[in-house]
């Protein structure tokens, strides 16, 4: 049976080019699945050996543990700006979310506005 060694959703190109490039430097076979059109699937990188999917997930803890040490914190506006952007991409997750936090919000504050 196969192991999900790698989950590809929210993560940029370039990472996961890195680590498909890693498993091939590597040796490891691997495959990958998408997401499918409606988004419900599993996106990700799998190997189907055991001892090799050991190795994978070895190798990439390394590679994720060295990036975090690169990474630096983002700012306010950047995280805006990449939230504008996922939101251009993915439109109806972006809508149902924000819908779900008016919804959360305005049940939260409907308590404290009855006295009125």
């Amino acid at each position: 049976m196969a192991t999900l060694v790698f989950r590809l959703k929210y993560v940029p190109d370039e990472e996961a080019n890195d680590i498909r490039q890693l498993l091939t430097d590597h040796e490891i076979a691997f495959y990958e699945t998408s997401a499918g059109r409606w988004q419900v699937s599993m996106a990700g990188l799998w190997v189907k050996d055991k001892e090799q999917a050991a190795k994978a997930l070895a190798l990439i803890r390394e590679d994720q543990i060295a990036r975090a040490q690169t990474m630096r914190p983002i700012s306010v506006g950047q995280w805006v700006l990449g939230y504008l952007q996922h939101a251009r991409q993915n439109p109806a997750e972006a809508f149902f979310t924000l819908i779900a936090i008016v919804l959360i919000l305005g049940l939260s504050i409907m308590p404290f506005t009855l006295w009125l």
